[in-house]
């Protein structure tokens, strides 16, 4: 058999303390090394239409992956979801943090502000954080708790621990 270095054998993929979107006891479980600012993500969770429609030129029959598999495996339970950090542009630092404060007071609020996050990566300063703790005001955050979880810089930590297992894992893009 040929050998393939570029290929992860034993990947080392924790859950931590990530968010994660689906049952616990899913039979299945996708990483996803994602940032907020890259329009590559965006596409895949189908909201930078720009890009989509790039690649469906390209590919007449390219869809966003993850729509799809929220609806027919996460819902069904037999798939959960774990995200992780990557900067694929690294324009989203205050967003990842505000998501990971929301992601401590109640996981659902995660969700939803990445949802918002990446249908507003083309019009919204995803580094700005007066407005992305604006947002999280909006979808019910507690913000005593956001800005405790803030000062602590305690994200920063999770941030890092994202970016060296993705690295240990050949993650590239």
């Amino acid at each position: 058999p040929s050998s393939n270095n570029s290929l992860v054998k034993n990947a080392k993929l924790q859950i931590g303390n990530s968010p994660v979107l689906g049952l616990e006891n899913a039979s299945v479980t996708i990483y996803e090394f994602s940032d907020f600012s890259c329009p590559f993500c965006a596409a895949a969770e189908g909201t930078n239409f720009a890009i989509i429609n790039t690649l469906k030129s390209r590919m007449p029959g390219w869809e966003a992956p993850l729509p799809a598999i929220k609806k027919e495996y996460v819902e069904s339970g037999k798939v959960k979801i774990v995200f992780k950090y990557f900067p694929g542009h690294g324009a989203a630092t205050a967003a990842h943090a505000v998501a990971l404060g929301l992601q401590k007071q109640k996981p659902a609020l995660f969700w939803k502000f990445a949802e918002r996050a990446f249908s507003s990566q083309t019009t919204t300063n995803l580094d700005d954080l007066s407005k992305m703790k604006s947002w999280a005001k909006d979808l019910g955050a507690n913000e005593s708790a956001l800005n405790s979880y803030l000062d602590s810089k305690e994200f920063e930590a999770q941030l890092s621990a994202d970016i060296k297992m993705a690295k240990e894992n050949n993650v590239s893009g």
